[in-house]
């Protein structure tokens, strides 16, 4: 079986560029309030984690499991060594599953629950998301989301990460996962030299990541190569599924893809999209006000706005809209100014099921 490891990390105490290598071999972190970590499988059975402490990582993610192979569902034979180990070395713990072809979304969560190692409330409890072994697709957004759903169920209130490359996330959506409340652990190599690379290119198609595995070439405790990670402070809090739709969703398509002409239905699915993916808290009445405008522009900043978040929408908020367009039939300039061709194709991207 391949290798996967999370890694949580450390508070940085001083910043470097991105990029550059501190005197420790660290890479830079993008935030002070960043944290420093590792994902471990049986690879990296034998990490010392007391000096993994010691060289600023803050937190360890084992692979408790998975159902990728033919022969079933299994325990990984390291798991509890790492738990045990990272917690007595002062880590945060976290524990993942590897998705598969041979267990059901459901079923897989009860196995992962059943088998847990010394799980206390606020471990990361984490789904990895990828084709492994004996499995032959990416299990898609109703069977993560089943399994997210599922472990709570299980568990009550946690902290669930989503891990997937990059690469499969721009290539899926994921509203029902979005919903669920997990936290995106996104993986993202770059030039893959131990260095952070930036943060990683969502595509717009989750709020924010919380996590981003950005090498698979690092050390740690002792232990190489080791996957590093990088995490936000707030990937560790603890989540809620989102509420649903108002009235249990079924909003109706809006005309704007074909007339160009935006109204109410637009707004209201607009909206809920934004309910969906970016934190808005507002009505679903399709009456635009800032703070529909600032959830927009929060989530442009996934299409290249990098403004205030301040409600008053102007051309960059508007050219990033148009760069989501662009991948939805427009063909126009990203000038910022928009027009029917730039609303038929927003509105075809708007129109999409999971924003019903």
């Amino acid at each position: 079986m391949r290798r996967r490891t999370v890694i949580r990390g450390v508070v940085a105490t001083a910043l470097a560029p991105a990029g550059i290598v501190l005197a420790t071999g660290r890479p830079a972190l993008a935030a002070a309030a960043d944290l420093e970590g590792v994902d471990v499988s049986n690879y990296q059975a034998g990490i010392d984690y007391a000096r993994a402490a010691a060289e600023g990582r803050r937190f360890a993610v084992a692979k408790a499991g998975g159902c990728q192979l033919a022969e079933g569902p299994y325990t990984t034979s390291s798991y509890a060594g790492h738990v045990d180990g990272a917690r007595a070395a002062g880590l945060r713990v976290g524990h993942y599953w590897l998705s598969g072809d041979f267990l059901a979304p459901a079923a897989a969560a009860d196995y992962f629950v059943d088998h847990l190692h010394d799980y206390r409330v606020g471990d990361v409890l984490a789904l990895d998301v990828e084709v492994l072994d004996d499995s032959t697709r990416v299990w898609n957004d109703t069977d993560v989301s089943a399994w997210f759903n599922r472990v709570r169920e299980r568990v009550g209130s946690y902290v669930p990460w989503f891990y997937i490359s990059t690469g499969a996330l721009r290539a899926g959506t994921w509203s029902r996962t979005i919903a669920s409340g997990a936290h995106l652990w996104a993986a993202s190599w770059g030039p893959n030299n131990g260095t952070w690379p930036g943060a990683p290119d969502l595509g717009g198609r989750y709020p924010d990541w919380a996590a981003h595995q950005y090498t698979s070439v690092g050390s740690a405790g002792g232990a190489s190569p080791v996957d590093l990670n990088l995490a936000r402070a707030w990937a560790f809090d603890l989540t809620e599924p989102t509420d649903p739709p108002p009235g249990g969703g079924g909003l109706p398509k809006t005309s704007t893809e074909q007339d160009g002409v935006p109204g109410p239905v637009m707004w209201q699915r607009t909206q809920n999209w934004l309910r969906i993916q970016s934190g808005y808290t507002g009505p679903i009445d399709g009456v635009p006000g800032p703070n529909t405008y600032a959830a927009l522009q929060l989530n442009m900043r996934n299409w290249g706005y990098t403004g205030p978040l301040d409600g008053i929408p102007g051309t960059n908020t508007w050219a990033a809209v148009q760069r989501l367009a662009a991948t939805h039939g427009y063909t126009g300039p990203i000038d910022g100014v928009m027009g029917p061709n730039s609303w038929r194709a927003y509105s075809h991207f708007i129109n999409q099921n999971q924003w019903d």
